[in-house]
């Protein structure tokens, strides 16, 4: 559901030799503040875990200074804790924090399914069709993988289409914590008739224009994985969860 390019994930290995050209003159830890995110997020590094500064600066090639610099940032996004005279540990996922963030970000996807409907906007319906025509082939087949790539495809292109940039990136950054767990737990929505058929409600909802109608469609269908997520959180994490939100089984990912 999130663009990883527009989030700075995509930049290949980013070992030592691989990061971006200096002439850029983007400064150092911003250069190599995608990388370890992505990492985190791929879960190189498991949650409690130190982030190992002396190989991180030989991987890269750079000092402490700009690492560390780095790890600020990924503190104020709360994928580490900074610890005087430790490091910097990574955040542990608690299911009130993986709920919490599905919810807001639950929220801001119901908005975007209500702006594109009401927007009418061609290109963004054209591509909300194609992708959900591959979802469909995809499904038939049982192509697992290729099924929830066109997933994420299929938010992301309702969210890119509010033409709401604020939402967009508010989406990005909740969706990057939401990864993490989604990678971390093997959380996927399972391959199913009814789950195609809630996105094929929220499709027919947005090219009919009624954006009540689309938003209520993307609210019930994050419910569903809302449910799914819950109860696949609360068999990993004793953490104390929302209260009122119901659980309902979780398959995890067949590749």
């Amino acid at each position: 559901m999130v663009d990883m390019a527009r989030a700075g994930l995509n930049l290949g290995s980013g070992r030592k030799g691989s990061v971006p050209d200096p002439a850029k003159r983007m400064p150092i830890h911003e250069r190599i503040l995608p990388r370890i995110r992505k990492d985190i997020i791929l879960n190189r590094w498991q949650p409690g875990e130190r982030l190992p500064e002396t190989d991180l600066c030989t991987e890269f090639g750079i000092s402490r200074t700009p690492l560390r610099d780095a790890f600020k940032i990924l503190e104020v996004e709360g994928f580490v804790a900074l610890t005087p005279h430790v490091g910097a540990i990574v955040t542990p996922l608690t299911a009130r924090d993986v709920m919490e963030k599905f919810e807001v970000m639950s929220g801001l996807e119901q908005i975007a399914a209500m702006k594109v409907a009401r927007s009418q906007a061609p290109e963004t319906l054209a591509l909300v069709k194609r992708i959900h025509r591959g979802m469909k082939r995809s499904a038939k087949e049982g192509n697992a993988t290729q099924y929830y790539r066109q997933n994420d495809e299929f938010h992301r292109a309702i969210v890119m289409g509010a033409g709401n940039l604020t939402l967009v990136q508010m989406h990005q950054n909740l969706m990057l914590h939401v990864s993490r767990a989604r990678n971390l737990m093997h959380m996927y929505e399972p391959l199913s008739e009814a789950a195609f058929e809630h996105h094929s409600e929220i499709v027919r909802a947005i090219l009919a224009g009624d954006g009540d109608a689309a938003r209520r469609a993307m609210e019930d269908h994050l419910g569903q994985v809302a449910a799914l997520m819950l109860h696949h959180v609360r068999s990993e994490n004793d953490a104390t969860l929302p209260a009122g939100v119901p659980a309902a089984g979780m398959r995890a990912r067949t590749e």
